[in-house]
């Protein structure tokens, strides 16, 4: 890969490509879609093989964490990858290297939630309630696949609000 120089001496890396960014995005949606997939199997086999000996009830802790986290952390890195995509809103393509910072902070945020929410499984020794937060941040997660639109599509004008799509 190219470097280009800074005014300070330091290089910097040369811009990604449109077709890098969407081959990396894929690789990465599909590596940290698989991660909490296998832990989930781990998570069913253990406590399959524990049977529900160890089952206390009351303990809602590590739903409660999750679920909090969930709460709290998607919505801001929706607005981290809103910050990222103002080219977008502008009626501009956004730069690949952007596009794949602001796809992967969102996946990470939403797997980090559930591996949270699967760690909780193991540590209660039940699968509920701590299986609910890790599903649903796998279906928010399993709807934002990387499409790439908004690296090739410039959508929308500024000053034509009815031709305005939202960036997926």
């Amino acid at each position: 890969m190219t470097q280009i120089a800074h005014q300070d001496g330091m290089p910097e890396p040369a811009p990604i490509s449109v077709r890098a960014a969407i081959r990396l995005a894929w690789v990465a949606w599909f590596i940290l879609g698989v991660i909490p997939f296998l832990l989930f199997l781990c998570v069913v086999w253990t406590l399959g093989i524990r049977n529900a000996e160890l089952v206390r009830g009351g303990h809602h802790t590590w739903f409660l964490i999750s679920s909090a986290y969930l709460l709290i952390a998607v919505p801001c890195s929706f607005f981290l990858r809103t910050r990222l995509f103002k080219e977008y809103w502008a009626g501009h393509t956004v730069a690949p290297g952007k596009y794949l910072f602001g796809m992967i902070a969102m996946w990470m945020t939403l797997e980090l939630g559930g591996i949270l929410s699967l760690l909780g499984c193991f540590l209660d020794h039940s699968l509920l309630p701590n299986l609910l937060p890790a599903m649903l941040a796998f279906i928010f997660y399993a709807t934002l696949w990387p499409s790439g639109r908004s690296m090739v599509y410039p959508v929308g004008h500024h000053e034509d609000p009815q031709i305005y799509e939202e960036p997926r």
